[in-house]
């Protein structure tokens, strides 16, 4: 079994998805990278590929026609996951850095009870210019009452054993355009998992992404695995309550007040 690989989705994603390899740090291990191409038809991965100058080895894994985030992640696992010991996420475009893997490598490697781990994260605009940080806590106990609140993991940060495929199993495909969370929510209910207190991956926020373009979708989505891990508690009861207002809420409000209510840092 090899060590670590790091999986990224791709669909129509340019010259990001070298950005987002070339950002990767490899002076601790040499992860494998395993692409997925979720069915391109404008530009393909395999011709960004091609201009590949760097060190990491590549394995492209491609669709035949698109058929959404979640299942080009399973498709990943399903063929290579199990081949590694750990397996990272990361997406075109958004930056490895502060180490990034050495720190998270290490620290599973020195907590063996810990099946994920995260970090804090940077959202930046398309320019590159940063707006806010998101400071995930670390404490376990707290990470499962806060994740009916919001994701308490976000998903290009983080990096998991493979023995989560056996487990748990693959992304959840009845969750759409919110696969990560519910995915990390089950994870949690069996496994110890947790985050660095440090920023190791700036994202970008992306007028075309997912989480702008799906928004509703999303939110309903998380208001289903709310309601399907749902206990009769505060975070619980406020977490369904602030999903449903989030739905009549604009995306570029919500940017707004976490650019300008969170504490710089």
């Amino acid at each position: 079994m090899k060590k670590c690989c790091v999986l990224i989705p791709y669909y129509n994603a340019g010259h990001s998805l070298i950005q987002a390899i070339d950002s990767i740090d490899h002076d601790y291990i040499t992860p494998d990278i395993i692409v997925v191409d979720d069915g391109s038809e404008q530009i393909k991965a395999a011709d960004i590929l091609r201009e590949y100058k760097g060190v990491l080895p590549i394995k492209l894994l491609e669709l035949k026609f698109n058929q959404g985030i979640e299942h080009a992640l399973n498709h990943g696992l399903t063929v290579l996951g199990r081949d590694y010991e750990f397996i990272a996420r990361l997406d075109c475009g958004d930056i490895c850095k502060n180490n990034r893997f050495q720190k998270q490598l290490k620290f599973l490697e020195q907590n063996p009870h810990c099946f994920l781990v995260g970090s804090w994260v940077d959202f930046t605009d398309m320019d590159g210019q940063k707006l806010y940080t998101v400071a995930h806590a670390s404490d376990f106990e707290l990470l499962k009452k806060k994740m009916f609140l919001n994701a308490t993991f976000t998903h290009p940060t983080v990096i998991f054993k493979s023995q989560v495929l056996d487990t748990i199993g693959l992304y959840p495909t009845d969750a759409p355009a919110a696969e990560d969370y519910a995915y990390f929510f089950k994870i949690i209910q069996k496994h110890y998992a947790t985050n660095i207190q440090e920023s190791l991956v700036s994202c970008t926020i992306d007028p075309n992404g997912i989480s702008t373009k799906k928004r509703k979708t999303q939110i309903k989505s998380r208001m289903s695995v709310i309601i399907k891990h749902f206990t009769l508690n505060r975070y619980s009861i406020y977490g369904l309550f602030r999903s449903a207002l989030l739905l009549y809420t604009p995306r570029s409000f919500t940017i707004f007040l976490k650019t300008f209510l969170r504490p710089s840092r």
